[in-house]
């Protein structure tokens, strides 16, 4: 599966003034380099726990339904959470056609970690074509306030290693920024 963004979140999940606070930077002269850590926190934060950090909107690509026996297993797992909604399920039919399913032909569970649609009456048949079934939903946290605090500090303990040592080192986290984002992490099957 692969995910592609639609609408990305409209600001960072920490503030500049935030991370200047942490840092105890009271210039202005490293404000772009910091901008940019801010962004590279978030986006080491997303890729390693698979969680978005801000209210965006993606899609995510698999080449088929499952189809397994009995029909309860017939299971999409989302990759990344959490799930405030689902917007569509769209498949390209055996014809070639785009279809999208009603929501009321499948259940949602977004409480779970991960977030999973699950068929009423099981799948429809796709074209056997890659990128044949198309989840489009809405993810993140709604607000910077609604970010766990452990999330929060593993962005800024990472911002604070790159602007302390800024070159290239063997260890890609710093340790606490790992256990402190280890419980949030989403896997997938």
């Amino acid at each position: 599966m692969s995910i592609s963004v639609i609408t990305p979140a409209a600001s960072e999940p920490l503030s500049l003034s935030e991370v200047k606070e942490f840092l105890r930077v009271d210039h202005s002269d490293d404000d772009t380099t910091l901008a940019i850590m801010i962004s590279a926190a978030r986006e080491m934060c997303e890729q390693y726990t698979r969680q978005i950090m801000l209210t965006t909107t993606i899609e995510e690509f698999y080449d088929t339904f499952p189809n397994y026996t009995p029909q309860w297993m017939d299971t999409v797992y989302l990759s990344r959470g959490p799930v405030q909604s689902i917007t569509s399920v769209k498949y390209v039919d055996s014809l070639g056609d785009e279809q999208t399913i009603s929501s009321e032909n499948y259940r949602t569970d977004l409480i779970s970690q991960p977030s999973r649609i699950v068929s009423e009456n099981g799948w429809n048949a796709t074209k056997d074509t890659v990128n044949a079934v198309v989840v489009r939903y809405v993810v993140g946290y709604s607000s910077a306030s609604d970010i766990p605090a452990p999330l929060r500090q593993g962005m800024l303990l990472v911002i604070s290693e790159m602007y302390e040592n800024r070159m290239d080192s063997v260890k890609r986290l710093p340790t606490a920024s790992e256990y402190l984002w280890n419980p949030f992490r989403v896997f997938t099957f």
